[in-house]
């Protein structure tokens, strides 16, 4: 398998750093990887590189003012989350798309990245989720460590920052990362919502609802940062589609440790990384 990085042009014309994973046989489908919070592509590039050898084409991207997309002070980006999915994501998954109409084409979403996949515009192209460790960020469906110093972060910390320096220097604080401020107060709404951005963004509830692609849901039960209740409402809202839902533990697998970012890690190549390989090759 080879990767190419190459530079692809949003509809709004904002440059976006992204890789194509292609397989060394023709490819059997398509995998675009939606990126958690914060989280550069590089994070999950030799995970690409499995399901490239498995014959899958695969697309990984930053979201503009993330990773290798970003360009100049982050100040300057005025990008929301709904920007990431309307415009960056979805031109990442239409140029997907145009390359081979014939092929079946998957998303996979890790965190942030498959929470908010119903509100793709082009959800009706994709043939199937794959949500890693995708649950819910309100509060009250955070872990209780997480819990401790989450009034903090969102009453004290994300408005004041946001407001004087214009972005979140997440970097600097040693929380996740730094994040546009269009982005990461929109975060907040969310987190602040009970039911996360099922109520906290217009519509969404809605779009969750009338999705009705395939969904495989990975869940962890040592997840650091959510609980799993959290993750279960959120796949319980996909009330048209057919969800394969799974809470696995990390004693199921002999591992100490598995969390909210172990999925991606190298070791998990003949461990978890099959889980999604099999259901790929099912819905293909």
């Amino acid at each position: 398998m080879s990767a190419t990085r190459f530079t692809l042009q949003t509809q709004d014309g904002q440059q976006l750093a992204a890789y194509r994973h292609e397989p060394s046989c023709p490819p059997r489908a398509q995998v675009v990887i939606a990126p958690g919070m914060a989280i550069p592509q590089g994070f999950y590039a030799t995970f690409a590189a499995f399901l490239a050898r498995l014959g899958y084409r695969v697309w990984t991207f930053d979201y503009r003012g993330m990773g290798e997309s970003r360009e100049g002070p982050l100040r300057r980006c005025k990008a929301d989350i709904t920007t990431w999915i309307a415009i960056d994501l979805e031109s990442v998954v239409q140029h997907a798309a145009r390359q081979d109409t014939a092929l079946p084409l998957f998303l996979l979403g890790h965190s942030l990245g498959g929470q908010t996949a119903p509100l793709l515009p082009s959800i009706g192209k994709v043939a199937g989720l794959v949500n890693i460790a995708v649950g819910s960020g309100a509060t009250r469906h955070n872990h209780p460590r997480v819990q401790r110093t989450a009034p903090l972060l969102w009453y004290v910390l994300t408005p004041l920052l946001c407001r004087v320096l214009g972005y979140f220097p997440g970097k600097r604080l040693g929380i996740l990362g730094d994040i546009p401020r269009g982005a990461m107060m929109q975060w907040r709404r969310w987190c602040l919502t009970p039911d996360y951005l099922l109520t906290g963004e217009p519509g969404a509830r809605e779009a969750y609802a009338s999705a009705s692609l395939p969904v495989l849901g990975l869940t962890f039960s040592d997840d650091e940062l959510l609980r799993e209740s959290g993750s279960r409402m959120l796949h319980e809202a996909y009330t048209s589609a057919k969800v394969d839902y799974r809470v696995l533990s990390p004693d199921t697998f002999n591992q100490e440790r598995i969390g909210h970012f172990g999925f991606f890690r190298s070791h998990q190549e003949k461990v978890l990384w099959p889980l999604v390989g099999d259901w790929l090759d099912q819905h293909c």
